[in-house]
């Protein structure tokens, strides 16, 4: 039978890398939260994005740094715009009014992450564009421009070299804090049309050619996940994309999701992922009925379904306390 397709197949020789029993931390672009958000809907114990989203390799890289040396945030770090404080090294998310809630937000993230990272089984990494931008005053690469106005900032393009060489010393230092530790380089295949259609192809060639450099230094320490090829080479067409054409629709990413599981679980941990997806569910679930009984009765099974699951698996109970329920 003739293919129309060229699909990619799972990595082979990395099931098991990812578990319930150990964290997960990601870092990256806004894909890294789409993938995310699934592996914690399915109870894995995930840090997603501590400073918020995160698009470049120089930006991924301060923030790791932080993390690795215990930085706390000060009022040094923020500034005042448009009656809030703000940090370059962090989303809007958590910017604000009152400074002691914004440092806090920011500390407590900050934290939680570190302790993650000491025993996570797996940092993934995602890079979405090679084009930073630089204040003008004080030359510092920042993560988010914060609508500050343009004449702040320089704009440039990391190459492939300058890439290289700032994580060639960050796979040296988590190598040597964190030997348990894979870190799983992928691509966003989220295309930036506003940098042009042109540029958003070099800025992404410059990043693929990166990370196949460090892999091929680090072959012990790093792997690479293709979610670009994924999205470009194997689904290959507009109906895998939301309505602005660029964004990959939610069956786009639950395709690359059910690639990464397979690349990276085991047999049991799928079916504990299976098992905690539905109880996931039932938590979510606001029961369609009138009858108090029924409903008292759908939350009683709920609770015994969930205090069965943790007895069978209390590496779970973390990741489920985290989860944000809103009944549905």
């Amino acid at each position: 039978m003739i293919q129309f397709r060229t699909p990619i197949k799972p990595l082979e020789d990395c099931q098991g890398l990812v578990s319930h029993s150990r964290p997960i931390v990601m870092l990256g672009s806004c894909f890294t939260e789409n993938i995310g958000s699934r592996l914690e809907n399915e109870l894995f114990y995930t840090i997603i994005n501590p400073s918020g989203t995160l698009y470049n390799p120089a930006s991924i890289a301060s923030v790791l740094l932080d993390l690795l040396y215990g930085r706390d945030y000060t009022e040094d770090d923020l500034f005042m715009h448009d009656g809030l404080w703000h940090s370059y090294s962090h989303h809007s998310r958590f910017s604000g009014t009152d400074i002691e809630s914004v440092l806090s937000a920011m500390n407590s993230a900050a934290a939680e992450a570190r302790e993650a990272l000491a025993s996570a089984s797996a940092l993934i990494i995602t890079f979405g564009t090679s084009y930073i931008y630089r204040l003008k005053e004080g030359n510092r690469v920042v993560a988010n421009c914060h609508k500050m106005p343009a004449g702040t900032f320089n704009r440039e393009m990391l190459t492939a070299t300058q890439t290289v060489g700032l994580w060639k010393k960050m796979l040296r230092e988590l190598s040597a804090r964190f030997p348990h530790m894979k870190v799983i380089f992928t691509v966003s295949p989220i295309r930036h049309l506003a940098d042009g259609a042109h540029e958003n192809q070099v800025s992404k060639a410059a990043l693929l050619l990166a990370v196949d450099r460090l892999i091929a230094e680090y072959p012990d320490t790093a792997l690479y996940f293709p979610s670009y090829e994924i999205m470009l080479d194997d689904l290959r067409d507009y109906r895998f994309y939301t309505a602005d054409m660029v964004h990959p629709s939610d069956t786009a990413v639950d395709y690359i999701y059910d690639i990464f599981k397979q690349s990276f679980m085991d047999y049991t941990t799928l079916e504990l992922a299976v098992e905690s997806a539905k109880l996931v569910r039932r938590l979510r679930h606001r029961p369609m009925t009138q009858s108090q009984q029924l409903r008292d009765r759908f939350l009683a099974d709920t609770e015994s379904v969930k205090a069965s699951l943790l007895s069978a698996h209390p590496c779970v109970a973390k990741a489920l306390g985290r989860l944000k329920i809103n009944r549905t």
